[in-house]
């Protein structure tokens, strides 16, 4: 599991891919922990399609997790690009 915390955007992005290839490599299903994330933008989008698309390919869950204190910009983001019908998402 990869949890996010706080606030995240191209300062982590490249980080948090790194994270999510190495464990894809592994060939290791990813959950994304959002319960604590109070914002994200589209640099961690991008992390997050990527890493989606690549274990897709593999055959490897993917799943984003959610929860009363993930913050409304993430809730929004997710919605708004349409993620949160692509991916899987607990709640």
């Amino acid at each position: 599991m990869v949890a996010l915390t706080g606030e995240h955007g191209s300062y982590t992005a490249e980080k948090l891919a790194r994270q999510l290839a190495a464990l894809l490599e592994e060939e290791v299903g990813v959950e994304i922990d959002l319960r604590q994330a109070t914002f994200i933008d589209s640099t961690v989008i991008g992390a997050l399609i990527a890493a989606h698309r690549r274990a897709r390919e593999a055959g490897l869950d993917f799943v984003l997790r959610v929860g009363g204190k993930t913050g409304w910009p993430v809730r929004w983001l997710l919605e708004v690009t349409g993620l949160g019908a692509q991916l899987d998402i607990m709640d």
